[in-house]
């Protein structure tokens, strides 16, 4: 029996963005016979030709840029000026990709006679997520098809008209049918497609919770290679000496953008006792004065969370927090109903990480505040959780800054600036729970290849048999 999927607007109810075919196992094992297929073709065309592809491509979407935008606003209810944002990254991903992004996967010389060569690894499954249904899938199979992959790509379930929309135009732009395809569903889709024995790699974004699973189904295919993107626990140091208005921005920034529905959203704020009563003063201030409302409506900052079920989560953590001993400075009600949410604010007595609400990843516009005195116990506090995706340090003092590198756990480590912020030019991955070293951004041509190392010699000189070991007679 088949089903469909529908996907429904979480700003508004009523609105049905789109109806997709759900894919049942055995519609994704045609999908990856199709790709496997179209595999020796694709690894075989020169690199030109797939660049030229992924170029038209990056250029259908500029064009069009305001109607993803628009898009991903209407399906996934993000606001606009977000979206926007979102859309914009697409096509800049395909220039960084195309330049800087293939150089780790250059031909490496070892002196003469000695080189490594690196090749596509063929049939890879890409797992996209909610909160970036344009920009996050497509740092994965950008990268995918540059190298001479073939890519089948599952969409998340609330944002699969998204992920049709880049189908459409990256055919349009000559990647052929085969070598780019789509499989919608939920998660017994995804673990079709990811247990398959003729996919070579999974590339993830997501929950921890789902990563691990994914890992646990392939337990037994050693040689598919994962690139796991999770969550975060992620935190801010704010120290006695840093730029409060600086600092109290870039906190609200972190905790609210995207409603609070990215792995790099801020959700433990360390703040050095000297400053603490003023900096909760200042961010209350702030996030009581987010404009929450529709994606479309003007002057919006946060859109509704991505789901009902996002929502019901959100407000059984912020019950545990009271349980836990927090005091809560904040919970804004955003004046519509659910799966709109406003931001929370708790403060603790101390910076111990003992509780679930301290320690499991909320995803929505909540944080907790931990007064501090002590550089090193403040790191010790940060590190005290099972994620380790990026952190920030607030202060104008470089040496304490330096202090933290390396010392703070973290994939990401940013100075005054906060921990959303990243660059599609260094890598962007974590720790524990946050990932599995398989690092994105600037670094995902890397598992999207295998190398290959040789040992070579032209044949043109004359053997010689002294060279033999002692024992071993000439030929």
């Amino acid at each position: 029996m088949s089903r469909d999927l529908v996907s429904v607007s979480p700003a508004d109810a009523s609105e049905v963005v789109g109806t997709f075919p759900v894919s049942d196992a055995r519609a994704v094992g045609e999908a990856v016979a199709r790709a496997r297929a179209a595999f020796p073709a694709w690894r075989d065309r020169a690199f030109e030709e797939r660049a030229a592809c992924l170029e038209r491509f990056r250029d259908a979407v500029r064009a069009e840029q305001e109607e993803l935008a628009r898009l991903i606003a209407r399906e996934v209810g993000k606001a606009l000026w977000e979206a926007r944002a979102e859309a914009g990254l697409v096509p800049a991903k395909v220039d960084v990709t195309l330049g800087e992004g293939l150089r780790a996967v250059a031909e490496m010389q070892a002196g003469t006679g000695a080189r490594a060569t690196f090749h596509p690894r063929g049939v890879l499954a890409v797992l996209g997520p909610f909160n970036f249904p344009a920009h996050l899938p497509n740092g994965h199979w950008v990268p995918a098809l540059a190298t001479g992959n073939t890519v089948v790509f599952k969409p998340s379930e609330l944002a699969p008209a998204v992920g049709d929309w880049l189908l459409q135009r990256a055919h349009a732009a000559g990647i052929p049918p085969d070598v780019f395809q789509i499989v919608h569903g939920y998660g017994d889709t995804g673990h079709a497609l990811a247990v398959h024995p003729d996919v070579d790699g999974i590339l993830f974004t997501g929950s921890y919770a789902v990563g691990r699973a994914l890992r646990e189904a392939t337990l037994d295919q050693p040689h598919k290679i994962l690139a796991l993107e999770m969550g975060g626990k992620n935190a801010l140091v704010i120290w006695d000496d840093a730029d409060l208005d600086r600092a109290v921005s870039e906190a609200a920034l972190s905790m609210c953008a995207t409603t609070g529905q990215r792995c790099s959203c801020a959700s433990r704020l360390f703040v050095h006792k000297g400053v603490a009563d003023a900096v909760a003063e200042r961010l209350a201030r702030v996030l009581r004065g987010i404009a929450i409302g529709a994606p479309f409506d003007d002057g919006v900052f946060m859109g509704p969370l991505a789901s009902e079920r996002a929502h019901a989560k959100v407000v059984q953590y912020r019950e545990l927090a009271g349980e836990a001993g927090g005091e809560r400075l904040v919970e804004v009600d955003p004046g519509r109903p659910a799966p709109y949410i406003g931001p929370g604010l708790v403060r603790f007595p101390d910076a111990r990480q003992q509780y679930a609400y301290q320690r499991d990843e909320i995803f929505g516009p909540e944080a907790a505040l931990y007064p501090v005195s002590d550089l090193d116990e403040t790191i010790a506090a940060v590190n005290d959780s099972e994620y380790g995706l990026v952190a920030s340090v607030f202060t104008r003092d470089r040496a304490r800054y330096e202090h933290c590198i390396g010392r703070v756990r973290t994939g990401l480590l940013n100075w005054n600036k906060g921990t959303i912020g990243a660059s599609g030019r260094l890598p962007f991955g974590g720790l524990g729970r946050s990932g599995n070293d398989r690092p994105a951004g600037i670094s995902a041509a890397i598992y999207c290849t295998v190398p290959q190392a040789h040992l070579e010699d032209d044949g043109q000189s004359a053997f010689d048999a002294s060279a033999l070991p002692p024992g071993m007679p000439p030929p």
